[in-house]
């Protein structure tokens, strides 16, 4: 059988999930190579009127782009993954379609986790950087959807 000589780009993968749904259940995280906790992090969800909003809506942003320790943890994280991508591409050992999954967990999936993999999602597909421009990028909202059936 001829091999076909299609070579696949590498995927950066970024998720966002739920510790309550998985973890705190007993059950198995969604897959991930890399796993970054949040929960430590200040909860819009203990804000009454922000509880209702997600990562992805203005109100929560705005929320996050004032915290000095989002925007830090943010940045260290891109730094962090950024130099890992870039070795790990230039890796010659590693197969040409490679995929690393970056995962951030908070308790609820709704958040934190979402503003984090959504904002390293855009930080990445839109950096200048040549190697990091070679690549595929794909996002994931592993729960968000149980919050958005309820709007």
């Amino acid at each position: 059988m001829k091999r076909s000589n299609i070579i696949t780009k590498m995927k950066i993968k970024f998720i966002s999930y739920g510790h309550k749904f998985y973890e705190e259940e007993g059950k198995p995280a969604p897959y991930h190579d890399f796993l970054f906790s949040l929960r430590d992090l200040k909860n819009p969800y203990w804000v009454p009127e922000l509880k209702d909003f997600n990562g992805l809506d203005k109100e929560i942003i705005d929320y996050f782009k004032v915290d000095e320790n989002i925007q830090d943890r943010l940045q260290r994280i891109f730094d962090l993954l950024e130099k890992f991508i870039i070795d790990f591409k230039n890796n010659s050992n590693r197969p040409a379609d490679s995929c690393i999954v970056v995962a951030f967990k908070c308790t609820g999936g709704k958040h934190r986790s979402v503003y984090f993999a959504q904002n390293l999602y855009d930080l990445f597909s839109n950096t200048e950087h040549e190697i990091c421009k070679q690549l595929d990028y794909e996002l994931e909202h592993v729960d968000l959807h149980r919050y958005l059936a309820a709007r």
